[in-house]
């Protein structure tokens, strides 16, 4: 068995006490238009590539952990905080691209990049000691409006054995939980916590 962990990490203690859920909101707009028009923009699709963004940049340059447990409130300073990084996570719209590409050619595809090229990426940070951040691909097929339903978390450690390795992640959608994994076989990828995975990307 190989394995490897960032030291000192624990999303109990390094992640965000507070979920994923946000109330309906914008999270930016552009003078007087509001992008939820245009179907992007809207808190309640969820932060969780600001959050994973946030949780990393805090813990890289050991800076606490800000102690609220409930969602911060629409235009806080943690709000728009989480906000910038939910933007600088989508790399110029080539996270949300590259997400979609992966789901569109199949799960097949999908599941044999994972195994063969985003997973030793992956493990290659968890070495280094940084934290991965990781996109997950939940919508397969060519519908755009499906990306909403994948999904971005943080991997801090790994176990590797034969042709499974197994993830431990930091998920918004899960705080303070350092039980959440990602296995993937050569079959099939399975979180703990019960969500479909079809595959993932090692994102910037």
């Amino acid at each position: 068995m190989a394995s490897n962990a960032v030291p000192n990490f624990l999303p109990s203690t390094n992640g965000l006490h507070f979920p994923n859920t946000f109330p309906p909101g914008p999270t930016v707009t552009f003078g007087p238009f509001d992008l939820r028009a245009f179907g992007i923009g809207d808190a309640s699709s969820g932060l969780c590539g600001g959050m994973s963004w946030y949780v990393r940049e805090r813990f890289a340059a050991k800076l606490p952990i800000p102690p609220d447990t409930e969602p911060p409130a629409n235009g806080s300073p943690l709000f728009q905080a989480l906000v910038r990084r939910q933007v600088l996570s989508l790399d110029w719209l080539r996270t949300p691209a590259a997400i979609w590409w992966m789901g569109a050619v199949g799960a097949a595809s999908a599941l044999q990049r994972t195994r063969t090229i985003e997973v030793p990426k992956i493990r290659a940070d968890i070495d280094k000691g940084d934290l991965a951040m990781v996109g997950i691909v939940r919508a397969i097929g060519w519908n755009p409006l499906g990306l909403t339903r994948n999904h971005q978390v943080l991997a801090y450690a790994y176990e590797a054995e034969g042709d499974s390795t197994t993830l431990r992640i930091c998920d918004p959608n899960w705080p303070d939980r350092d039980d959440v994994t990602i296995t993937v076989g050569t079959s099939e990828i399975h979180q703990s916590t019960g969500e479909g995975i079809a595959g993932f990307l090692k994102l910037s």
